[in-house]
C-alpha cells in the first residue's frame, strides 16, 4: 500500500468524495487528515503494537473497523463544523458482526470498538434497549449510514483466525473440587490485550497527525542496561565480611538461574540479604537471555518506590527508568513545555512523560496500585500500557502486600501475562505468602535462592519474644527508656503519637505518614547519624519504620499484627549483625483505641498470636512463615480472596463478560485519599508559590512530591472547615503558611481532627 493510497490501492486523489477522520483548526481542508489514512495508520500501528502479546491480526483488524462510523455524513458535517455529536465508535462494533456472525472471537473485537473512547463495557443482556449504556444496548442502536466505507476499504480479504493460541485458566475454585477451566477469564484477557493495542495506536496515530511526531523510545536496550548492572556487581566480586559473602552467592545464584525458561519464580530472602540488587539481577539478566523488552519492578509501598527507583536510575540513567505511582503523575492537564528546562532535562522529561503512557521504556518501577488497577481497568488511557507488559519481567517486590481481598482475580491476571503473554513473574520476599495455591495446581514457581533456610539461619541477628501479659503504655515506656537505643512500632498514628508524647526528651523521635517525605528523611538522618555515634536514640513509629527503611537498632519492640509485619520490624535490629543475636519484643497494648479494626488485620493478629506461641523458638523461619500462611489462608470463606466478586465477571465462556463493573468494583485502596502540600521550608514555600503563577504545573508539582502527604478524605475536609487549607486553581490544597505552627508539629507532622470511629488510623 503505497503513500496517498486508500486502502483498496486506489489514489486518494480520484475519489469522488474525500472523508476525514481529524481536522487542524484554523488549517485549509487540504491538511486535514484523511480517514482511509487514518485507518490504515491504525491498523498498522496497532498490528505492530500487538505483536508481542500475539494479538496482531486482531488488533490490526480492530484498527481498520475503529473508526468506520466516520464514513457517515453526519460526522463528516460535525468535522466541518456542525455542532451535533454523532457516535462513531458503535458503527465499527455492528459491522464485524454483521461480516462474521458466526465467528465466537468477533464479539471480542466488538468490544473493543465500541470502547476505544469511552471504555470497554459490559455485555449487559438480551433485554438491554438503546442507550442502556452496555454492548448489547450499543450494538441495537441505530446508526447513521456509514456504508460510503465500502468505497475506500476493502474488507474482503480480512479474516478472523479459526483458532486461539492461548491457554484457559484452570482454577479449584472450591477446596477438593476438581479444577474448573474459566475460560472465559482467559478470553477476556485476551480482549484486554486487543484493546490495548488498539487504543494505543489510535492515540499515538491521532497525536503524531495533530501534533507531529514525538520523541517516544530511544532508551538504551536491554542488553546495554544488563551489561551496566553486571559492571555494577563487578564490585561485590571479592566480599570482604561475612555477610556480604553471603549477599554475594544469592546474587550470583540468580545470575546463574537466569537462563531458565521463562515462567513463575520466587526469592526467598530474608531481610538484609540483598533482594533488590539481587532481583533485579535475575531480572535483566533473564530478560536479556530471553528477548524479553522489560522489567516492571511493582512495589507496595510509595514510601520506598523512590530510594529503589534511586538505586536503579543511578545504575541505568535517568532516562531509562520510570517511576510511575500516585506520588509521579506523568499525566498532568497541561500538556506545554515545561518551563525554564534545558534541552536534556526536557527530552528525558517528554520522554519519560510519553512512557508513562504506554511504559514504552526499559524499566517501569511502580506499585501494586497503579499495575493491578491498570489490569482490570476499562479506561483507554489506564489499558495502553497492557500489551507493554507482555513479554517483561515482572518482579514483585514484598510480594506478600499482595491485595488480599483480590488475591485471586490478581494471581490469575498475572498467570495469563507468564502463561499466554511470555512474562515472566518473580515473587521476592523475606515472607513468602504460598501464592501457589492461588494459581492452577501444579504450576511450577522456581525458588532463586539454593537453599533459603540455611540463608534464615545464617542471617538469624534476632530473636522474637512475645510478652505473656498486655503492657501498659506506662511501662512500655519504662522499658524504653531502659535502652539507649530503641525501636518501638505500633500499629495505629494515635498511639504512636500518645506515646511519643509520654517519651519526650533528647534523642527521642517519632515517625509517620503525617510527615512529609522531607521531614522523615531530615528525621531518619539524625537517627541513622545517633545511631553510628552510640548517642541516645529512640524511636517511636508506625508501620511506616517498616518499608524497606535502612536502620539499624540493637533492640525492638513490635505491637501485635500479622507475622509478615513482625518480620518487617525485626529487619531494622542488628541489621548489619554487629553484636551477636538481639532482641525484638512484641507486646500486646493495654490501651490501644480502637474501635473498627480491620477484619484482615483482626484475624492476621489471631493467627499471629498461634504461631507466636506455636514457634515461640523460632519466629523467623520458614516453617513459622508458611504456617502463619497457611492458618490465616484457612481460615477465610471461598470469597475472602475475591471479594469483590471480580471473577464472576468474566466467568461467562460466550464473552459476556462484565468489563466496566470489574473495572468500578476493583479497588486496591478502598479509602478515597487527598494530597496536602506543606510548606515545611523556604524551598517547599518557593514552590507553592511558583506553582500559584504557573501555566504549566506538572514539573513544579513533582518538585513539590518530598512536601506532600496523603490523608483521608474526611481528615481534609476537617481542615477545610478549619479554614487552615488553601486552594491553587481548584485543584491542589495547601496547608495555609499563616497556620502551619499550629497544624504542623515539627516533632509530629500534621495535626489532624481524629475520626472518632478510629477508622482512618491504621498504618
Amino acid at each position: 500500500m503505497g503513500e496517498g493510497e486508500d486502502l483498496k490501492g486506489n489514489s486518494i486523489m480520484e475519489s469522488n468524495r474525500l472523508f476525514y477522520a481529524h481536522h487542524v483548526p484554523d488549517a485549509e481542508q487540504d491538511q486535514w487528515q484523511l480517514l482511509s489514512e487514518h485507518l490504515q495508520n491504525v491498523a498498522r500501528y496497532a498490528e505492530q503494537l500487538g505483536s508481542d502479546a500475539g494479538v496482531s491480526q486482531f488488533a490490526s483488524i480492530a484498527g481498520f473497523f475503529h473508526d468506520l462510523g466516520k464514513y457517515s455524513n453526519e460526522f463528516q458535517k460535525r468535522i466541518r463544523g456542525h455542532k451535533k455529536k454523532v457516535d462513531h465508535a458503535t458503527a465499527g462494533a455492528k459491522e464485524i458482526i454483521n461480516l462474521f456472525p458466526e465467528h465466537p472471537l468477533a464479539l471480542l473485537i466488538a468490544y473493543c470498538i465500541c470502547g476505544h473512547h469511552s471504555g470497554l463495557l459490559d455485555y449487559g443482556d438480551e433485554s438491554d434497549l438503546p442507550g442502556d449504556g452496555t454492548l448489547k444496548a450499543r450494538l441495537k442502536t441505530d446508526v447513521c449510514d456509514y456504508s460510503a466505507y465500502k468505497s475506500e476499504v476493502d474488507v474482503s480479504a480480512l479474516a478472523l483466525p479459526q483458532r486461539l493460541n492461548i491457554r484457559p485458566l484452570r482454577l479449584s475454585v472450591l477446596p477438593n473440587k476438581p479444577p474448573k477451566d474459566c475460560f472465559g477469564f482467559s478470553l477476556s484477557f485476551l480482549t484486554r490485550m486487543i484493546y490495548s493495542a488498539l487504543v494505543d495506536a489510535d492515540f499515538q496515530e491521532t497525536e503524531e497527525f495533530m501534533q507531529g511526531k514525538k520523541p517516544r523510545g530511544g532508551h538504551e536496550d536491554i542488553p546495554t542496561l544488563c551489561d551496566k548492572l553486571n559492571a555494577h556487581l563487578r564490585q561485590f566480586e571479592n566480599p570482604t565480611s561475612n555477610i556480604n559473602h553471603k549477599r554475594t552467592e544469592t546474587l550470583k545464584a540468580c545470575v546463574e538461574n537466569a537462563t531458565q525458561q521463562p515462567g513463575f519464580f520466587k526469592l526467598t530472602v530474608p531481610t538484609g540479604g540483598g533482594k533488590t540488587l539481587a532481583s533485579m539481577a535475575f531480572a535483566i539478566n533473564h530478560a536479556k537471555a530471553h528477548g524479553l523488552k522489560r522489567i516492571i519492578y511493582v512495589i507496595p509501598f510509595t514510601t520506598i518506590i523512590e530510594q529503589n527507583a534511586g538505586i536503579f536510575k543511578d545504575i541505568f540513567g535517568a532516562e531509562n527508568v520510570l517511576e510511575h505511582h500516585s506520588n509521579f503523575d506523568w499525566e498532568p492537564k497541561n500538556r506545554e513545555p515545561i518551563e525554564q528546562a534545558d534541552d536534556r532535562t526536557y527530552d528525558i522529561y517528554t520522554k519519560l512523560k510519553l512512557a508513562a503512557e504506554n511504559w514504552d521504556i526499559p524499566i517501569v518501577v511502580t506499585t501494586n496500585v497503579q499495575f493491578f488497577e491498570s489490569l482490570f481497568s476499562n479506561k483507554s488511557s489506564r489499558c495502553r500500557k497492557l500489551h507493554n507488559i507482555a513479554k517483561s519481567v515482572i518482579v514483585f517486590d514484598e510480594a506478600q502486600m499482595f491485595p488480599r481481598d483480590y488475591l485471586q482475580p490478581a494471581m490469575s491476571a498475572v498467570w495469563e501475562l507468564v502463561t499466554n503473554y511470555g512474562a515472566s513473574a518473580v515473587f521476592c520476599t523475606a515472607t513468602q505468602p504460598n501464592l501457589e495455591r492461588f494459581l492452577p495446581p501444579g504450576t511450577p514457581v522456581t525458588e532463586l535462592t539454593p537453599n533459603p533456610q540455611d540463608l534464615f539461619e545464617f542471617f538469624k541477628r534476632v530473636n522474637v519474644k512475645p510478652l505473656a501479659e498486655k503492657l501498659p503504655d506506662a511501662e512500655l515506656i519504662a522499658r524504653l527508656k531502659a535502652h539507649e537505643q530503641v525501636l518501638c512500632i505500633v500499629n495505629t498514628r494515635r498511639h504512636a503519637s500518645e506515646l511519643y508524647e509520654m517519651l519526650k526528651g533528647e534523642g527521642n523521635y517519632h515517625l509517620s505518614t503525617l510527615m512529609c517525605p522531607a521531614h522523615r528523611r531530615q528525621k531518619l538522618a539524625e537517627i541513622r547519624q545517633r545511631l553510628e555515634k552510640g548517642q541516645v536514640c529512640r524511636v517511636i513509629s508506625t508501620t511506616v519504620m517498616e518499608a524497606g527503611i535502612d536502620v539499624d537498632f540493637p533492640v525492638g519492640y513490635r505491637a501485635l499484627t500479622g507475622l509478615d509485619s513482625i518480620n518487617q520490624a525485626a529487619g531494622r535490629i542488628n541489621r548489619e549483625m554487629k553484636g551477636g543475636v538481639s532482641e525484638l519484643f512484641v507486646f500486646e497494648p493495654q490501651s490501644e483505641f480502637i474501635k473498627k479494626t480491620p477484619r484482615y488485620i483482626s484475624q492476621a493478629v489471631e493467627v499471629a498470636r498461634a504461631v507466636l506461641r506455636d514457634y515461640s523458638d523460632n519466629v523467623i523461619s520458614i516453617a513459622a512463615i508458611n504456617k502463619y500462611f497457611n492458618l490465616l489462608y484457612s481460615i477465610q470463606d471461598t470469597q475472602a480472596f475475591d471479594i469483590k466478586h471480580i471473577m464472576d465477571c468474566f466467568n461467562d465462556n460466550n464473552g459476556k463478560f462484565k468489563f466496566e463493573t470489574a473495572a468500578r468494583s476493583f479497588r486496591v485502596i478502598e479509602d478515597i485519599t487527598e494530597t496536602i502540600i506543606i510548606p515545611f521550608n523556604k524551598e517547599a514555600e518557593d514552590l507553592i508559590d511558583k506553582l500559584k503563577q504557573t501555566q504549566y504545573p506538572s514539573m513544579v508539582l513533582r518538585s513539590l512530591q518530598p512536601y506532600t502527604i496523603s490523608i483521608y478524605l474526611n481528615e481534609l475536609d476537617a481542615l477545610i472547615s478549619k479554614g487552615v487549607i488553601l486552594t491553587i486553581s481548584e485543584e491542589y490544597s495547601v496547608l495555609n503558611p499563616s497556620f502551619f505552627e499550629e497544624y504542623y508539629s515539627l516533632d509530629k507532622g500534621l495535626k489532624i481532627i481524629e475520626d472518632e470511629n478510629g477508622t482512618s488510623l491504621f498504618f
